[in-house]
């Protein structure tokens, strides 16, 4: 597929009998630009082959020069085309997930340098590495939209045999490297050690280090897993600072993917796929996980799973799909061979005691103990949690924190591990109405690959990369959501809950479905628009007093449990 922003010509001579031939160059000559009328430029250059080629396109730098630090840090520097905003931005933009990253540039006459901090990039979570795929760099004006005409950033011949130009930082791979001949792209490595990587070597780890670990001793250690790795949150969190708390006389480790988690000192972290990961869930005395684990994992005896599951299960989960759109093999094939994975279940609540055991398969103990993530809710330094979170997303103080959190869609997803952002919010319409009172937080499930670009800030902010959305509850003046299990959370808070289903009869009907009757008993009004949210955004109190039956019965039913403990009731389980 030709790119938006380039049309190609090959030039030919015509010979005196007609035919015509290729004009042959060397392959290192330098690009020559010319400004057009029109806002493009016209583009001699020469082909990989060493055959003259003429580019029309919208104005794109050349990069001459780059350089990696030790610390993960990509120098660049290059030349700007004529047509260059007075202020630009390099982004880095997924090969396959709507999602990028924007570095402030800095120009000297026609050149541009920019400073790429790949090793540790800042975010909510902490100082991370590049997220594992490649990369594109494209060059545009600061602030702005992104679009498919963002200009790619090109490579001049002079760099060529520098490249793949690779720097490995703390045991994660970053290179810099071209494709279509000379647009400039990164590629991030997989955090695993090298020999950890591959289907075979992923093979000996499931059938021949994990199965040697299991005949070794158990060790006194607890390994924690929140949605597979993906951040250091959820009930798991909780159940460890409590453990904490208490001094228990244990070793913490906490996995995660793809070192996209920072983990507290309290812990060490273990890269999920690497050999240790495999040795600890072989020989770790205690488990704690909030949603499966691999499917060749097998409890010893001894050994104590705690499956807490990540929130009360409004809409319709595992076995319970049967009949819908998702009834496939990898949602309902597998739950009672997983189930058999763990010593006990926990329930958040009495609606969710029934439908987690039907769902899940799961034939042993189940306790309702309460959900412990949402112990923070009932914390005495909740208030304070949340003024620390408002001040480090920078919300400006008298502004209404709007927490939006759809939940993913099933027939909007890349694969199974990772799924489209559904958006069905008009930013642009909500910016204009809003934006004078109020911050959205756009909090993207997990498995969610997408993120909201950033020129959408400071209205709208992408804190997807936040670690604990219970954190985020604390810090929300009202809740946006469709139908997310962070509902039930919420009205611990007694807070408004606004509900946007404009796709509510799909999802109810053919989607997923719910395990109650969603519409009867949502504690807030659903919404249909962007226009009926910004209404009822604008007149909260009329909203709280036309829900306030359905908020107490919501309420009274999904948090009766919910008291500060449920993690020192978690936490008593794996001590006694």
């Amino acid at each position: 597929i030709p790119p938006a922003h380039t049309e190609t010509w090959s030039p030919e001579l015509v010979l005196a009998d007609g035919a015509t031939d290729r004009i042959a160059c060397t392959p290192g000559l330098a690009p020559v630009a010319y400004p057009l009328s029109h806002g493009r430029e016209l583009v001699v250059a020469a082909t990989a082959a060493g055959y003259l080629v003429l580019h029309d396109r919208t104005p794109q730098p050349f990069l001459d020069r780059a350089v990696w630090r030790a610390d993960g840090t990509l120098l660049v520097a290059g030349g700007l085309p004529d047509a260059a905003p007075h202020a630009t931005e390099l982004v880095l933009k997924h090969g396959a997930h709507a999602a990028e990253s924007a570095f402030p540039t800095t120009h000297d006459g026609g050149r541009f340098h920019c400073a790429l901090p790949l090793g540790a990039l800042p975010s909510l979570a902490g100082a991370l590495p590049l997220r594992e795929g490649r990369w594109t760099l494209h060059l545009r004006e600061r602030g702005a939209a992104g679009s498919l005409l963002d200009a790619p950033v090109r490579c001049t011949p002079t760099l060529f045999d520098g490249l793949p130009a690779t720097r490995t930082v703390r045991g994660k791979p970053l290179t810099l490297d071209r494709h279509r001949h000379d647009e400039a792209f990164v590629l991030a490595g997989p955090a695993l050690p090298a020999t950890d990587r591959g289907p075979y070597r992923r093979r000996v780890l499931r059938e021949q280090h994990y199965p040697l670990h299991r005949t070794r001793p158990l060790r006194d250690t607890v390994l924690y897993s929140s949605f597979g790795g993906r951040a250091y949150g959820d009930s798991p969190r909780a159940v460890h600072e409590e453990l904490v708390r208490r001094g228990a006389d244990v070793d913490h480790l906490w996995a995660v993917r793809d070192a996209q988690s920072t983990v507290p000192g309290t812990a060490r972290a273990v890269l999920v796929g690497s050999a240790e990961w495999h040795g600890a869930l072989a020989h770790s005395r205690w488990i704690v996980t909030n949603t499966h684990l691999p499917a060749w994992f097998t409890r010893r005896g001894g050994q104590t799973v705690v499956q807490t599951w990540h929130g009360t299960p409004l809409k319709r989960i595992g076995a319970d799909l049967a009949g819908t759109l998702c009834a496939g093999l990898a949602h309902l094939a597998p739950r009672p061979r997983l189930g058999r994975q763990w010593s006990v279940l926990l329930s958040p609540n009495a609606h969710s005691t029934p439908v987690l055991r039907s769902a899940l398969g799961f034939p042993g103990e189940l306790l309702e103990t309460g959900l412990p993530r949402t112990d923070a809710l009932f914390a005495a330094d909740r208030d304070r949690t949340a003024a620390a979170v408002r001040a480090r997303l920078g919300v400006p103080p008298g502004k209404k924190v709007v927490l939006y959190a759809p939940t993913p869609r099933d027939d909007l997803a890349y694969d199974a591990s990772h799924h489209r952002l559904h958006l069905p919010l008009d930013l642009g319409a909500a910016r204009r109405a809003l934006a004078d009172g109020h911050v959205l937080l756009v909090r993207g499930h997990p498995l969610v690959a997408d993120r909201l670009p950033a020129h959408h800030a400071p209205f709208a902010v992408d804190v997807s990369a936040h670690p604990d959305a219970t954190e985020l509850l604390l810090a929300a003046d009202v809740l946006v959501t469709d139908y997310s299990s962070l509902a039930a959370d919420f009205a611990n808070t007694g807070r408004p809950m606004l509900f946007l289903t404009p796709d509510l009869p799909h999802y109810r009907d053919t989607l997923r479905g719910f395990t109650l009757d969603f519409e009867a008993r949502a504690p807030g009004p659903l919404l249909g628009s962007t226009e009926e949210l910004i209404d009822a955004l604008g007149d909260l109190d009329a909203v709280t007093r036309a829900s306030a039956d359905a908020y107490a019965d919501f309420r009274g039913a999904f948090c009766h449990r919910d008291d500060g403990g449920a993690a020192g009731r978690v936490a008593d389980l794996l001590t006694d």
